[in-house]
Parts: C-alpha cells; structure tokens; sequence
C-alpha cells in the first residue's frame, strides 16, 4: 500500500475515534457528575516492534498514530436544585458505591430511596456510608424517614453526615486517589481504580453541598467546533485516499495503452 494513502486512512480512522468520543460528550452534556473524555493521539515511527496494521510497500516506516483516552476530571458547575437528597462534591474525591461487579466511584449525587430506605444512585446502586480505612468497609445507607417523628428530613452536613433530627444516620463514603488519577470509566458516571491503586480518604477541603448537584463538565459550544473540525478532517483524508485511488486507476489504464 502507498505509504501517502496509508496515512489518509490512518487519518481517517482517527478522525472517526475523535467523532465518537465528542458524540459521547455531547449525549452526556446533561448527565450530572459526567467527565468529559479526550483522544490524544501520539505519532509513532512503525518498524519491526510496532509493525503497521496493513504493512506498506515502501521500504521506509510509515508513522503511526496511537491513541489514549484521557478524561477531564474539572469540576462542573453546582446549581442549587433544593431536593433532600441531591448532593453535591466540593473539591476532589467521589462517592462510593455498590455495582453488582464490586465497588465504583462517582461525582454523580441526584440521589434517591428505594423502597425500603436504601439510598440509591439514579441508576439504582448502593451509596456506601463511611466504616473504615478502606472503601470496601462501607455498608448501604438505610433512611427511614417515615419511622421518624413528624416525618424527619434528612439533613447532610458538609463532611457528609447524615441527620434526621438531630439522630445521627450515617456517614456519606468519600474517597479520593492520588494523581494522576488512574481511573476507567466503566459506564457515563462511574469509574473503578487501575490495579495497585488505593483509595484514600478525600482531603479535608473536600466539602458536601446539600439540595445541589454537579453538572457536566462538556462545554457544549467547544464540543460542536471540535465536532465541525474533526468532520471536516476526515473529508479531507476522504478525498486524499480517492485521489491515490484515480491516480492508481489511470496508471493502471495508460500502462495497459503501451
């Protein structure tokens, strides 16, 4: 393969990387707690230990791009939403909760009950209160406002303790890591450390806001330019790529002629 065509289509499958990852900022540009993510993409020589996917035939190395995804962990703007149960981060660190594949980490506070007084996340897990050093020590919070005289209204503190009047419940789990931070994203708003990386407990500037949440953190205008830019890339490596193809049709039918 032409090393110039075979970098238009590297061009091109970077391009369509990039387009997905702002698609999926754009979709969660409402999502509270979401981080938005980035594709940084690296230029790397290609030889015999990073072989090409589709080997040239040109004797010199093509480059090769690589890709890593990086996520911005910037806080999002807090709005006051005036429910019990929304909570919201000041500062670095996260909430712990219970996901059927083992404990995760989120910004995302818009909590709620489930019906036996469980404090859940919106999409249904376990918040964990604070009974250890280690995340994993935490049990579910279990809030029982009805059992309370004149229907007690939880009240959060800004360390994350939880009160009905004036009754300690339990202690909302935060948690931090050093950085930089070794996550994955395992789903919109949840991330699980990398291996050998500990949990510490958030730093005492980390605060809690009660009746707020966190928005995202995607700027909605700077997504859609990077979207037009990145369209427009691909368009050109697009036109790149037929080029060398009606220049290798055209020499393929002038040699025929001779």
């Amino acid at each position: 393969m032409n090393s110039g065509m075979y970098s238009a289509l590297s061009g091109n499958l970077a391009a369509m990387k990039r387009l997905d990852v702002i698609s999926s900022n754009l979709a969660n540009a409402s999502t509270n707690g979401f981080k938005q993510d980035r594709l940084a993409f690296e230029s790397v020589l290609a030889g015999n230990r990073n072989p090409p996917a589709v080997p040239p035939s040109q004797t010199a190395d093509p480059v090769l791009l690589q890709e890593r995804m990086l996520t911005d962990y910037s806080a999002g703007t807090l709005v006051q939403t005036g429910n019990t149960l929304d909570v919201a981060l000041q500062g670095d660190g996260f909430f712990v909760v219970r996901t059927p594949e083992g404990v995760a980490y989120t910004r995302q506070g818009n909590f709620r009950l489930a019906s036996d007084g469980t404090l859940i996340t919106a999409d249904g897990y376990q918040v964990l209160s604070k009974a250890g050093e280690r995340p994993e020590d935490g049990q579910p919070i279990r809030i029982d406002v009805a059992g309370q005289d004149g229907g007690g209204r939880p009240v959060v503190d800004s360390q994350g303790g939880i009160t009905i009047n004036g009754e300690p419940v339990a202690n909302l789990a935060l948690f931090d890591f050093p950085k930089p931070y070794q996550l994955t994203k395992t789903a919109s708003t949840l991330f699980v450390p990398a291996a050998g990386t500990a949990a510490q407990a958030a730093g005492p500037l980390t605060t809690v806001a009660q009746g707020a949440l966190e928005q995202s953190n995607v700027n909605t205008i700077a997504e859609m330019v990077q979207m037009v830019d990145a369209s427009r890339y691909f368009e050109t490596c697009q036109r790149v790529v037929r080029s060398f193809d009606d220049m290798a049709a055209k020499a393929v039918n002038d040699l025929a002629r001779v």
